[in-house]
């Protein structure tokens, strides 16, 4: 009798340990798991903000190049949750839009935040600002930002007129410019070259706003968005 009771009270303890351990791994999952997701989500979001850094680089790195240098970024995410919504090239303003779908970035919503440069905050002739030239030395020639929506990120690598006293042609600029279509949905290959230089001088000098007329080289960039 005693022993049967004995062996009875040992299989209640089985079973509420087991019990006890499927209750504790279901909170662990419960918890655990949109931390993971959470976690992973950053990640792929990392990945993307450094294929727009990448962009960035990459123009600047063909633009030094000399005429016929050339080079490509891809976008492809198929790796990630996320994906290429939009590729736009804008020619007049010398930038490129990459909007990317996410519910979740931790950019301002609706503001624009400088990633790169650092602690770049001269929005002096860009897009979201304005002005003529910033200033060669002080300020970066091209600049990455991001901008936060409630399903979305848009960021936008732009090149800008950069202003030297001490140089013959007062300005120099990246000049983009969009081979064939200039607007692509889904993941791309970004391929670029190296077109050559021109210069703007004299009349064909860049007016800015005070009516004054100054010279330019621009360094021409295509962008390919196959």
């Amino acid at each position: 009798m005693f022993r049967s009771r004995e062996g009875q009270a040992q299989a209640i303890t089985v079973v509420l340990l087991t019990g006890l351990t499927v209750a504790t791994a279901s909170v662990v999952y419960v918890w655990g798991q949109p931390i993971l997701d959470k976690r992973q989500a950053q990640n792929d979001l990392d990945s993307v903000e450094q294929k727009t850094i990448n962009l960035r680089q990459e123009i600047q790195r063909v633009s030094e190049a000399g005429e016929g240098g050339s080079g490509s970024v891809s976008f492809d995410l198929s790796d990630s949750d996320y994906e290429v919504q939009l590729l736009r090239v804008n020619e007049d303003a010398d930038y490129i839009d990459i909007v990317v779908n996410s519910g979740n970035a931790p950019y301002p919503d609706g503001k624009w935040t400088i990633l790169k440069p650092q602690n770049e905050d001269v929005i002096q002739n860009l897009s979201i600002g304005s002005g003529d030239y910033a200033i060669k030395g002080e300020d970066s020639g091209s600049v990455l930002m991001a901008k936060s929506r409630p399903s979305s990120v848009r960021y936008r690598v732009e090149f800008r007129n950069l202003y030297s006293e001490d140089a013959s042609t007062p300005l120099e600029k990246v000049d983009i410019q969009a081979d064939g279509g200039s607007v692509s949905g889904g993941g791309s290959e970004v391929s670029l070259r190296n077109l050559g230089t021109r210069e703007d001088l004299g009349d064909e000098g860049l007016r800015i706003s005070s009516g004054q007329r100054l010279d330019r080289s621009r360094t021409v960039v295509s962008v390919d968005l196959r």
